[in-house]
């Protein structure tokens, strides 16, 4: 009788113990010697006991299933919402004596899908999500820099040492793409692979990913997570119902979004495929790569030069740029502009009535959505105009100088042509400088007025519930028409007719100076351990704690302390402020029931 009210009461997709830690622990077991096996450039072991120690763990997998079908009552729903680890299972199975490329994919698919399940079910009983979320990227990095300190990861002679293995792992979790090591020629393929694995999985987020896949492929989360999730996107709507769609919406896009502009990538290098080498070889992968980073904001590149060499192709300002502003505006903001328009069509098609649409609540963008549409526009363009204007500032020094200093470097004439190459980079300096990272010019060709608006920039960042780091667009847009207020004298922060809640002021004025906090702190880090210039310093520190990944050339040449300052700086940039404090400092603290008798305070 306990037993069945146990039962009644488990939340659904949740599994016992009994269950779950075997199944983790053979799941492990077979990626440890997928490793061992892959990892090497010398196997560790001959074929032969390689295959009888992965025949023996599948074994496992299958005693642990037939074990879990025997005991339930409700059968028929656990082969429904195993049905789909059961034909990996099976898969990888029979495949095992046949391919080994084929066999890897499929146990590699078989274990990221055990230990989600076993992560998402655990997760169910964590309390506060910031825990969870600050964990699960430390423990993501760890095995990333674990995985890319393989001999078979960087190439023969040229191994990763342990503070440079962690630090491409915490940009790459982190999607900020400063880098210490060249992605292009100093990893292998093989590591390249696993890089991209860490940038996906940290541009999603660990939680959503996790989350996204339970819901795909076993129909439901539970209430508990549905809750830790809605924290964790910033859902457009609330209740578990509404996440679970988002969720669903979440692997959809995602997947689309990188495939479409994988794909149009391809296409677009496949003219200089011959003529260019770095293109033509791997340009499948090399595509797919690019994709993936743009859309995560994670400013890795294939090529040595990131993008210099696209600086004014199409691909670059076509393809590159939406994918950045794709990933960087949310997944929320993108549901609901996706909700909008398919119940406009249904509305224009007859298919939904005006009522109908009323009443789901359908017909129009939230306020959300309008705020971050509104704010990424506008800073955009603010920042495309400064960064060009900035650009155009030697011209003026130069016309308003009587004797030109025989040291000046010559400028290029200014004629159509040259203006529109220059607005073209300022555009996409604009777009990367909201947590992309890429680059398709020098560096060193910004003035001194352009790297302060990229600064601004980064600072600022994309827009929550996404793949982009910074303080966030609708945090700035909120202090902004906060003071817009206070000079007004109104009593409420309004925004498009509405009135933003006093506790979202307090909390974006929260991260607003947190944020601050971060950049002040690692900037003097970086003053203690390292000799470049102020100016240098500072946008190092913007640049990690966004999570950006643009650099002046001072992380190349970063001392062993610095580089762990930025690694913290990265981590604390992309776990949040709040996130941070909350796990660390606010725990279980619980609001007061009591006020303090208030006394004004002179401010001026």
């Amino acid at each position: 009788m306990q037993r069945r009210q146990y039962v009644n009461t488990t939340p659904k997709g949740s599994e016992s113990l009994t269950w779950l830690l075997p199944r983790g622990a053979l799941a492990v077991a077979l990626s440890i010697t997928f490793i061992l096996e892959v990892g090497f450039m010398d196997p560790l072991l001959p074929e032969w006991a390689f295959l009888a120690v992965k025949s023996a763990i599948l074994l496992g997998l299958w005693a642990t299933h037939a074990t879990a079908y025997a005991v339930r009552r409700d059968r028929s729903d656990w082969l429904r919402q195993r049905g789909v680890e059961l034909l990996i299972l099976l898969a990888a199975s029979a495949v095992m004596f046949l391919h080994a490329g084929a066999a890897h994919l499929l146990g590699a698919l078989l274990i990221l899908y055990i230990l989600l399940q076993n992560y998402l079910a655990l997760a169910q009983h964590v309390i506060r999500y910031s825990l969870l979320f600050v964990g699960s990227f430390a423990i993501l990095i760890s095995l990333g820099a674990l995985l890319l300190m393989l001999p078979r990861a960087t190439p023969l002679g040229n191994p990763i040492d342990p503070l440079d293995a962690l630090f491409t792992s915490t940009s790459a979790v982190c999607v900020t793409g400063l880098i210490v090591r060249d992605t292009a020629t100093e990893f292998t393929p093989f590591g390249q692979v696993i890089i991209l694995i860490l940038i996906q999985l940290g541009g999603l987020g660990i939680i959503i990913f996790g989350a996204l896949l339970a819901t795909m492929l076993s129909g439901s989360i539970s209430v508990r997570h549905a809750s830790n999730l809605q924290e964790a996107v910033a859902a457009v709507e609330s209740g578990p119902g509404n996440i679970e769609r988002l969720v669903r919406f979440v692997i959809v896009a995602t997947l689309l979004t990188e495939a479409a502009g994988a794909a149009v990538l391809y296409l677009g290098w496949a003219p200089y495929a011959a003529s260019d080498a770095r293109v033509g070889e791997h340009m499948g992968f090399h595509s797919i790569f690019m994709s993936i980073s743009a859309f995560c904001n994670a400013g890795f590149s294939i090529y040595s030069d990131n993008l210099e060499g696209f600086r004014y192709h199409w691909t670059s300002h076509v393809v590159i740029a939406p994918l950045i502003v794709c990933g960087g505006l949310g997944f929320p903001v993108l549901y609901n502009m996706w909700q909008t328009f398919v119940a406009q069509v249904k509305l224009r098609t007859g298919r939904l009535t005006q009522r109908q649409l009323n009443r789901q609540q359908l017909m129009r963008l939230n306020l959300h959505t309008r705020v971050v549409l509104v704010t990424t526009a506008a800073v955009f363009l603010l920042g495309a105009a400064g960064i060009f204007a900035g650009q155009l500032v030697p011209y003026f020094q130069h016309a308003s100088t009587t004797v030109p200093s025989l040291d000046a470097e010559p400028l290029a004439p200014l004629t159509t042509g040259e203006v529109g190459r220059r607005l073209l980079d300022a555009t996409f300096m604009s777009t990367t400088a909201r947590t992309a990272g890429f680059n398709t010019m020098d560096m060193e060709e910004l003035t001194t007025m352009s790297r302060f608006v990229l600064m601004m920039l980064m600072w600022i960042g994309g827009s929550p519930g996404g793949t982009a780091g910074g303080v966030k667009t609708t945090v700035v847009a909120v202090l902004l028409l906060t003071i817009l207020a206070t000079l007004r004298n109104r009593d409420e922060t309004e925004i498009f007719n509405r009135s933003v809640p006093e506790t979202l002021v307090r909390r974006a004025g929260a991260l607003v100076m947190l944020g601050f906090g971060i950049v002040a702190g690692t900037t003097l880090c970086l003053t203690i351990t390292e000799s470049y210039r102020f100016s240098f310093h500072l946008f190092e520190a913007v640049s990690a704690t966004s999570t950006v990944g643009l650099s002046l050339g001072l992380t190349s040449e970063l001392t062993t302390f610095g580089r762990v300052v930025i690694i913290v700086a990265m981590f604390l940039g992309r776990v949040g402020p709040l996130a941070l404090l909350g796990a660390v400092a606010f725990a279980g603290v619980e609001k007061v029931q009591y006020r303090y008798p208030s006394e004004p305070v002179m401010l001026g």
